[in-house]
């Protein structure tokens, strides 16, 4: 699986790291040419780092912006910061109501077994690419919860957001990792794989115009049993009366599409590793199936809180193997993090910090046998606990 083939080859990022903070303890420096980048691997520090009280003094890494910005645009959740942000926020808060998501599962029930059931039946006798299958799954799901029936309906839709969506990022990546995006006249230059950065911007672009359009025309409705994310989109107002601009719904829609369908369906790639692996993992997991689902029971939403032991799996797993394994935090004003008396440390402006979750979750403080993939560590009910 790509997913799990890249991870390996970024482990040598993730044990230096990990070297480090064991000599060094969970605070250190690496330097990168002229630029000093701060790994802090210390709870309590990165508290202070993410928290309300320091949200003044850091903004997201000015990079982020110039990497998505052809892809997702800079008007959403993501790349945008300050008051914008925290209007976004407010506006969007009620799409995530349980009651909201609870009715797009029969969403995810009927993408899942529809993929299940393509899987099984194909004739074809070559490998299956799991990290492929489960990214088009999860942006299948995704995108229906989205645009409802405007995305299901559109010939090829699926077919379009998946590989333009794929080869656009993969496209991206290879800028970035040649620094072609942090230099303005470079990312300007015909070269290193634009077109297909601009040909990917303009499908996605046109394709996301015309399901808001035809929603708003009454041309589409939601797939789900209530409201979905683009009639959410549509409704919200912030605390003026002013509502979304189609130029912000299309780049909120996108951003959910984008980040939501890749970390999810890398997720569940692991938790496949893990199943293939670990068979007592994977005896709990079927026996567990088979006692809240038996017979194939479609899940509703009241099964879920049931599925306990299924719950654990992917929490170890999100554990071990974080989606977003490293994310950065750039400091605009100097101040210093921890509390008196204990330790404290000062942040100068310009500084990077860098969380490294990867990393975090291995350490031995905070995990007993820390690199053990251990289910039981997440179980709500003892009784549950697997025998072996």
């Amino acid at each position: 699986m790509p997913e799990i083939r890249r991870a390996r080859d970024n482990n040598a990022l993730f044990e230096y790291h990990e070297n480090l903070a064991k000599k060094h303890g969970p605070i250190f420096l690496i330097g990168y040419g002229p630029l000093v980048r701060l790994v802090v691997l210390e709870p309590d520090l990165l508290a202070d780092v993410l928290g309300r009280s320091h949200i003044s003094d850091y903004t997201k890494p000015r990079d982020l912006t110039t990497v998505l910005k052809p892809l997702i645009g800079s008007h959403n959740l993501l790349v945008s910061m300050g008051l914008e942000h925290e209007r976004a926020r407010q506006m969007l808060n009620p799409a995530f109501h349980f009651v909201n998501l609870q009715s797009m599962i029969s969403i995810m029930a009927d993408r899942t077994a529809e993929a299940i059931h393509r899987l099984l039946t194909s004739s074809t006798n070559q490998p299956i690419d799991l990290q492929k299958e489960l990214n088009s799954l999860t942006l299948t799901i995704i995108a229906s919860s989205a645009f409802g029936q405007g995305f299901e309906t559109i010939v090829d839709a699926k077919e379009i957001m998946s590989r333009t969506f794929t080869e656009a990022l993969e496209a991206v990546m290879y800028r970035t990792m040649r620094m072609v995006n942090l230099i303005p006249f470079l990312a300007r230059l015909p070269f290193w794989r634009k077109h297909i950065v601009d040909r990917a911007t303009r499908m996605v672009n046109g394709f996301v115009d015309q399901i808001i359009s035809d929603r708003r025309q009454g041309k589409s409705t939601s797939s789900c049993v209530g409201a979905d994310l683009l009639d959410l989109l549509l409704s919200a107002v912030d605390d003026q009366g002013q509502p979304f601009t189609d130029e912000e719904i299309k780049e909120q829609a996108l951003t959910f599409v984008l980040a939501g369908h890749e970390t999810t369906g890398n997720l569940m790639a692991w938790v496949m590793y893990v199943l293939m692996t670990h068979e007592h993992v994977l005896h709990a997991c079927r026996d567990e199936i088979d006692r809240i689902l038996p017979n194939g029971l479609e899940p509703t939403y009241d099964h879920l809180s049931s599925l306990s032991v299924c719950e654990a799996v992917i929490y170890e797993t999100l554990r071990l193997y974080p989606p977003a394994p490293l994310f950065t935090r750039y400091c605009i004003r100097a101040h210093t993090i921890g509390s008196e008396g204990h330790k404290q440390l000062h942040i100068p402006v310009h500084t990077t910090v860098w969380l490294n979750t990867y990393t975090l979750h291995r350490r031995a403080e905070f995990w007993p046998r820390p690199h053990e993939f251990d289910y039981t560590r997440w179980l709500r009910d003892p009784s549950t606990v697997d025998p072996n």
